[in-house]
């Protein structure tokens, strides 16, 4: 029996049939489809959402550095939705008892850990691999770094000066501490059904052949000094209105009161998206546009995915870690107090409110 069923292929499966075998009912010895796999790299990134997703962007490199290697990457559930349909990922594991066993257990080639919270650091130091790039806990509860990137990305990380100070990006960053010879783009999957959803979305409010123009209102609730405050958006999008560019609004539960604010004070060529969109459709729905006009959120990292044209909005964080791919356009608040990295802050004049929407419309009209 061992020798009827090939585990070393890539879609081998512990407990059930692999897809070729349900699909025709094919055999391992007959299968033109079998994919040798010499061994396992497990990825740990689990938050933010934005950062997992621009994370991605050592996949492709990593992947023609290993080509027959399976990939494993572990994140929160939250955040599984935006990994889910990466071609480069072959299992997302989420965190749980089993999982904790599974890593514990068993023995990978790779483990790449990207991620600082306590959680990652030490199931990181609990996996057994050959071959480790990132960071984990040592016995005494200190952090090891594998090699000096890491060590420099962790200074920065507990030092808000040395972030303002700092001009790589992310995705430089990441790269050497995985030690690749480049990044690539970042993946953002789009699935079927939510294509299928954002077309007739398109279809309904009449959007082929028209330039379109995203605006994403939100920063979240951790970030809320990272928002463009509403008066600029709706100056900015009764500019637009003028041109005719239809603009679709973005954003979620919570920036509904903002989105109603917006509506209600804007007419004409403005187009609500709606607010408790899944992941995937969110996706999709970005897709749509031709710009997409962000603060420092998910939104910029999935529309740098999408090979968008971006303007993107900076104030309490690194302009300077963003890799623009040749795409996005950058506006930055003028106060010096600017990368600050503060949540919270009473300041006035509030940096995002020195972004004035003329000169947003045209970043716009320039790459239009």
């Amino acid at each position: 029996m061992k020798k009827q069923i090939y585990q070393s292929c890539k879609f081998f499966k512990t407990d059930m049939p692999c897809i070729y075998h349900k699909k025709d009912g094919r055999i391992c010895s007959e299968c033109s489809d079998f994919r040798e796999t010499t061994g396992t790299i497990l990825i740990i990134k689990k938050d933010a959402a934005g950062d997992v997703l621009r994370t991605t962007a050592i996949l492709e490199p990593l992947k023609r550095k290993m080509p027959d290697h399976r990939i494993i990457w572990l994140t929160a559930e939250t955040n599984k939705d935006v990994l889910s349909g990466n071609p480069y990922i072959d299992e997302i594991w989420t965190p749980s008892f089993e999982t904790s066993q599974a890593i514990s257990f068993l023995k990978f080639d790779t483990v790449i850990n990207l991620d600082l919270s306590p959680d990652c650091l030490i199931t990181a130091a609990t996996a057994k691999a050959d071959k480790f790039y990132g960071f984990k806990y040592k016995k005494d509860g200190s952090v090891s770094c594998s090699n000096k990137s890491a060590e420099e990305w962790f200074l920065i990380s507990h030092n808000d000066g040395l972030k303002k100070a700092n001009r790589k990006t992310y995705q430089q960053f990441i790269t050497e501490i995985a030690e690749l010879p480049c990044y690539g783009e970042i993946i953002v999957p789009l699935q079927k059904p939510s294509i299928e959803k954002a077309n007739i979305f398109a279809k309904k409010h009449h959007l082929a052949g028209k330039k379109v123009i995203g605006i994403h209102t939100g920063s979240g609730s951790k970030w809320p000094t990272k928002r463009w405050h509403e008066r600029n958006i709706i100056q900015l999008i009764k500019m637009l209105a003028k041109k005719k560019y239809p603009v679709l609004l973005f954003g979620g539960m919570e920036e509904k009161d903002i989105m109603e604010k917006i509506i209600k004070n804007v007419r004409g060529h403005l187009v609500n998206t709606g607010y408790n969109n899944t992941i995937p459709d969110f996706f999709a729905l970005l897709d749509l546009c031709d710009v997409v006009i962000t603060a420092d959120t998910l939104a910029l990292h999935i529309a740098t995915g999408l090979k968008k044209k971006v303007v993107a909005l900076f104030g309490p964080t690194s302009p300077y870690e963003i890799a623009d791919y040749g795409r996005v356009e950058k506006v930055i608040t003028p106060l010096d107090c600017f990368c600050c990295y503060k949540r919270e802050c009473n300041k006035k004049p509030f940096c995002m409110e020195e972004i004035h929407p003329e000169t947003v419309f045209s970043k716009i009209e320039k790459i239009l």
